[in-house]
């Protein structure tokens, strides 16, 4: 008698657990149906400052709440779709910059770029793509010679021409004398009046890009610094030589979410 109640009553246990995890998995019913490595590594923020959860990725366990984040810069790394009760949606998978959080959240809840931790009166507005390529080239270019223009300096042609072959063939050509560079390029230029700078990368974009936080990626944004920065250095530069003549070459690459941003640098004048 005593086996048989022992007997019924594990018998009632294993369906009653098994029951609760049974209806716990009817309850979640996501289902994953694809998870894939992003397109590109991109930064993202909140899109709101009300409670929103991220998920690990079978959608059963709450990870962290999107309110205690108001001011975190996201960094997506997955895409994955997910299905509940017949709907799909996306989740970003999702890391802080610290690396200590990170987990699955409904796509929605974010918004493409950086946080913003300010509004800058000298932002240039430039919103440079990551990576950096042959649009955002053109773009800071075209910015930064028409401040120049604008504020009267003038770009000379023969200034352009060395600038370019001090640049483009600068691991082979940094030490050689203006004198010698002119005469190879068949210009006629006075190697005694020209002065230069010359930066294999500049040393402190972070900083050329957001002076009070050093926070790189706001020039993917519109809210960087950087346009308005290198064409104020190379105006201070030509003040200081008393010129208005200038040549200027730059290149810029790599990525500002992955760190590798970078910018080459040389400008030119001829004293007065």
């Amino acid at each position: 008698m005593n086996k048989m109640v022992i007997l019924v009553t594990t018998s009632l246990f294993s369906a009653f657990l098994f029951g609760t995890i049974k209806t716990n998995a009817q309850t979640t019913g996501y289902q994953v149906i694809s998870n894939q490595s992003a397109s590109r590594v991109a930064p993202y923020h909140n899109a709101n400052n009300e409670s929103h959860y991220i998920w690990n990725l079978s959608h059963t366990i709450k990870l962290h709440n999107l309110e205690n984040f108001s001011t975190t810069t996201w960094t997506l790394e997955r895409v994955a779709i997910l299905s509940h009760n017949g709907k799909k949606a996306v989740y970003f998978n999702v890391t802080d910059r610290t690396g200590q959080f990170s987990g699955w959240v409904w796509h929605g809840f974010l918004k493409g770029g950086p946080y913003q931790y300010h509004e800058d009166s000298n932002a240039d507005g430039l919103n440079l793509s990551d990576p950096a390529n042959t649009r955002d080239f053109s773009m800071l270019g075209n910015y930064i010679y028409g401040k120049l223009s604008a504020d009267g300096y003038l770009a000379q042609p023969d200034l352009m021409k060395l600038t370019q072959y001090y640049g483009t063939r600068h691991t082979n050509n940094l030490n050689t004398p203006f004198k010698d560079a002119i005469m190879s390029e068949n210009m006629t230029l006075d190697p005694t009046n020209l002065v230069g700078i010359f930066e294999y990368p500049v040393s402190d974009l972070t900083k050329m890009i957001d002076p009070n936080t050093g926070d790189i990626l706001l020039e993917d944004t519109g809210n960087g610094e950087l346009g308005n920065t290198v064409t104020a250095q190379i105006e201070n530069f030509l003040k200081a030589n008393h010129t208005t003549r200038y040549g200027l070459w730059f290149n810029l690459s790599g990525s500002a979410s992955n760190g590798t941003l970078s910018l080459d640098l040389v400008y030119m004048g001829i004293k007065n």
